[in-house]
């Protein structure tokens, strides 16, 4: 847990990274006009350069949070900080060069590279001047501190304050704990007696009417309040405040992606969709020849598969077998050889030699980039299953594969595709994925994802 305090300011130490980085662009550029006997070609106007600014700085602070630049810790050496400086900046130096090959924009990268040079030693001297002006005053340490009044049942606080990180425990200053249900009027004494300005209440095995009168005294005297819900959560960060009927409720997500981040995941996935679209245009035509004139029946193959939650939808694909291969399925189940509900086999004789050539680099997924953009897909996500398949599915956690949408690419195309042979492992990877989410993840899937479909590993 993370007090809210602490939230602002990491808050304002990306602000201040982000614009760092922006600056060290625009010192790399003054830098780099000011030596022209370096005999380097001359530089485009400043105004040009205005865009790469603002990109680097959004990057830089989230290539560092991707780091774990900003957790609170006193454990770490200065060596490490260094190490997790010098990557954010070196990843940020290979994302704007990336953008600038994807959008075919020529500048100098000499100015991008010292930029990134900069900011590194800019970041570093900022990290260096708070943790002076904070972590060696104590006066500054005692202004983040917490005077906090712990409530709820003896117990129930003994076990969340074992629990607390050293982190969280360095701003907390413990005033008293107390059992609202053994002497509930004591609570707006305690909040005079020791200036609280933060009360911690846990639920747990209290009443509607004891949390009432705890809750109401705080908000009588401006107390701020930590409330603990007294449940046991696979993941406190999916949990967060909404409002129904007019009244507070609690909102636990399905996963650990937040709106916002999933919102951003949306958006990348139509401009993804529509840039991989463009360049695998001469790609989409010679499948659609080499299907057509090859074998008979239709050029594209639709079935039936499960989307978000379960939901169908009718997945295009290049055929890549005979025609009424889908009957002739049964009399091949004695070979399946992909334990559990899927059906796998590697040398599936239904397969045209083009559909094998297809299957092994990929290409016969082509068409699902319009499911992307229609939103019933994403670039990145678990694989999606014929409805026959999911019907047989036993466990629940085989179920929560489904609370994502479905993708083109996820860990197991990286990690084996059809050389994993055991479905618990394919969800197994798949759960990694929904429990581990973050953009970052997405886009090195992506990139792992090239080579894999280039070169044809794992693929039948």
């Amino acid at each position: 847990m993370l007090i809210r305090s602490q939230h602002h300011q990491i808050r304002l130490q990306q602000l201040a990274d982000g614009l760092l980085g922006a600056l060290s662009v625009a010192l790399a550029y003054a830098f780099r006009a000011r030596f022209p006997w370096l005999n380097l070609p001359e530089l485009e106007n400043f105004a040009d350069y205005l865009w790469l600014l603002l990109l680097a700085g959004l990057l830089s602070p989230v290539l560092l949070t991707q780091q774990g630049f900003y957790e609170p810790s006193r454990l770490v050496s200065r060596v490490a900080t260094i190490f997790k400086i010098m990557r954010g900046c070196a990843y940020t130096v290979l994302g704007l060069v990336l953008f600038l090959f994807i959008v075919r924009v020529q500048y100098a990268r000499s100015v991008i590279i010292l930029g990134g040079t900069f900011a590194s030693f800019l970041i570093y001297g900022r990290h260096e001047l708070t943790q002076a002006l904070v972590t060696r005053s104590a006066n500054a340490l005692a202004q983040m501190q917490k005077r906090v009044l712990w409530v709820g049942r003896i117990p129930a606080i003994q076990t969340l304050r074992t629990n607390l990180t050293p982190a969280e425990s360095e701003l907390i200053n413990t005033v008293a704990v107390i059992d609202p249900a053994s002497d509930p009027n004591n609570i707006p004494a305690l909040l005079h007696q020791h200036a609280v300005n933060t009360v911690i209440l846990h639920l747990d095995g209290l009443g509607p009417a004891t949390v009432s009168r705890v809750v109401s005294a705080c908000d009588h005297e401006g107390v701020e309040m930590l409330i603990h819900p007294g449940v046991q959560l696979s993941s406190p960060f999916r949990l967060s405040m909404d409002q129904l009927g007019g009244d507070p409720v609690m909102y636990y997500r399905a996963q650990s992606a937040r709106p916002l981040d999933l919102a951003l995941k949306q958006v990348l996935d139509y401009i993804g969709a529509i840039i991989l679209i463009v360049l695998t245009s001469p790609l989409f035509l010679l499948c659609v020849i080499l299907v057509r004139f090859t074998s008979a029946g239709p050029v594209i193959f639709r079935q039936k598969r499960a989307g978000l939650n379960g939901k169908p939808f009718v997945m295009y694909k290049f055929r890549t077998m005979h025609e009424g291969a889908e009957a002739a399925q049964p009399a091949l189940a004695a070979r399946n050889e992909m334990s559990g509900p899927v059906f796998k086999i590697a040398t599936d004789p239904r397969i045209t030699p083009v559909g094998r050539f297809l299957r092994r680099h990929s290409l016969d997924e082509l068409p699902q980039l319009w499911h992307v953009l229609r939103g019933e897909m994403s670039l990145v996500g678990p694989r999606p299953l014929p409805l026959e398949e999911v019907s047989r599915f036993t466990e629940n956690t085989q179920r929560r594969r489904l609370s994502i949408k479905p993708g083109l690419t996820c860990l197991w195309q990286i990690r084996g595709r059809n050389d994993i042979s055991s479905f618990e492992d394919w969800v197994r990877l798949d759960l990694e994925y929904i429990d581990q989410w973050s953009l970052w993840l997405d886009i090195k899937i992506l990139f792992a994802t090239v080579p894999v479909a280039l070169f044809g590993r794992g693929g039948r």
